[in-house]
């Protein structure tokens, strides 16, 4: 029984950010990374652009443009490549979301922080 128990735990610990049930709405607009001048803005058309003010790059001279989609809590970016015209997918899961803040992280633990700016 006891076996039992601490499976039951064990189960129910793990897996948490993948029940965050995201929806495309609530990632529209445009997000500022935490401490940097870097922003991603999400478009209803399922498109984005990203760009760092650090760089001297406003979001109207950025060539960074991506194609998004969100799947519970698995976000998904494609880039296209100009050598070939090559898509270049970087996977997420967002860890916590609400109308003023987004945190997600990558495949290799590196988590990254957004608040919201309109």
């Amino acid at each position: 029984m006891a076996l039992s128990l601490v499976a039951l735990l064990a189960a129910s610990c793990g897996g948490q950010e993948e029940a965050l049930n995201v929806s495309a709405d609530q990632l529209l607009g445009k997000w500022q990374r935490t401490n940097s001048q870097e922003y991603w803005r999400y478009i209803t058309d399922s498109t984005g652009v990203t760009w760092d003010e650090s760089e001297d790059v406003s979001e109207e001279e950025s060539n960074l443009t991506f194609r998004w989609e969100v799947n519970g809590a698995r976000l998904m970016h494609v880039f296209t490549g100009e050598m070939a015209n090559q898509a270049v997918p970087k996977v997420y899961t967002i860890t916590e979301i609400s109308s003023t803040s987004m945190k997600w992280k990558d495949d290799y633990s590196m988590e990254y922080q957004f608040n919201k700016v309109d």
